[in-house]
């Protein structure tokens, strides 16, 4: 049996080097803990906890890391944590939420040290740095998004890029020609969140394609003042973009919806709204809204069948990517572009 000397020396580094990386208890560089854990499974050596999973033991317990940020709306997170759970349950597996100011120790901490079986992430950015702990992990990850390098890590999540085209597709087919894209709060963006960058970038690549103009706007505020200050500069003397796409929650749309109902603007009859990436709760609005939803109870649970499907020996650790459609739900606020009838 090989032990810790075994693995220093094959890793080139000190015997303390190895022991702080399988215990986690000390800061090691990346670069450091992939020679280490590569040296380790080459020679199939994992202590304490470990030594069990090379048993075919299993923990029984996902983790699933969630970072908290300043945009973050965790009213609605809370759909994506139960649908885990219960999806979770079905197998016979707790969910172990990390939350943690550090998430990349967390998770080499916990997948190294054998204290969960398989890892989900969720909120992912482009260049997420947890991303990069699927590369050394000693357990599977699985995303709910997708970042900028998918290698060695399986993605599953909405179509965003399909959700936007769809959205454009059905402003051009009644005539609009010039589109308002609200987005989501600044620092999302700036930060790399990755699902509304790519609804983004698809709506204006969509626009290109079939000539339409599209502003974009990221979140227009969350009172009325702010609402007004934002859209003044897209609507001015009562002219603007004929169709408006709230990329942002329903309490801004509703304040849009005040803002138009204000300056005299019916919907859909002056302006047509479509809300992007919300919950299927778009028609509680008055009036009730279009909307292509977020489904987390469909993205989640898949997602945990992709994990359970690595843990079992069904599928190879070699990552992929796999987005699932949305669907359209068409209340009325939609409506032909002013001046064209049909």
């Amino acid at each position: 049996m090989a032990g810790i000397k075994d693995v220093a020396e094959r890793a080139g580094v000190s015997i303390s080097t190895v022991s702080y990386v399988m215990s986690g208890k000390r800061s090691v560089r990346q670069e450091t803990k992939h020679r280490v854990m590569q040296a380790a499974r080459d020679l199939g050596y994992f202590p304490n906890a470990g030594a069990r999973m090379l048993r075919g033991e299993r923990t029984n317990i996902l983790a699933l890391s969630s970072p908290m940020h300043e945009y973050t709306d965790y009213t609605n997170y809370s759909a994506f944590f139960f649908a885990m759970a219960q999806r979770a349950r079905r197998y016979g597996y707790d969910l172990l939420l990390l939350m943690g100011e550090d998430e990349t120790e967390d998770l080499m901490r916990m997948g190294d040290g054998g204290l969960v079986d398989g890892i989900l992430l969720l909120d992912v950015t482009l260049d997420d740095p947890r991303v990069k702990c699927a590369k050394s992990c000693r357990v599977p990850m699985v995303s709910i998004g997708v970042p900028a390098d998918t290698s060695d890590l399986y993605c599953v999540d909405l179509d965003f890029e399909l959700m936007g085209r769809w959205a454009v597709e059905r402003a051009s087919a009644l005539g609009h020609r010039h589109v308002l894209l609200l987005g989501d709060r600044e620092a999302a963006y700036d930060n790399g969140s990755n699902f509304i960058i790519r609804l983004r970038d698809s709506v204006f690549a969509a626009a290109s394609e079939c000539g339409m103009t599209v502003d974009f706007c990221p979140s227009v505020g969350r009172n009325a003042a702010e609402v007004e200050k934002s859209l003044d500069r897209v609507f001015v003397d009562g002219h603007g973009p004929t169709a408006i796409f709230g990329q942002c929650n329903l309490n801004e749309l509703g304040q849009v919806a005040e803002y138009l109902r204000e300056r005299g603007l019916l919907i859909p009859r002056d302006v047509s709204l479509l809300a992007l990436g919300t919950y299927g709760n778009a028609a509680s609005m008055s009036p009730p809204l279009d909307e292509i939803p977020m489904l987390p109870f469909t993205t989640c649970p898949r997602a945990v069948d992709v994990l359970m499907d690595i843990i079992e020996g069904k599928r190879e650790l070699a990552g992929g990517v796999e987005l699932l459609p949305s669907k359209y739900l068409k209340r009325g606020s939609m409506g032909p572009a002013p001046g064209r009838t049909d």
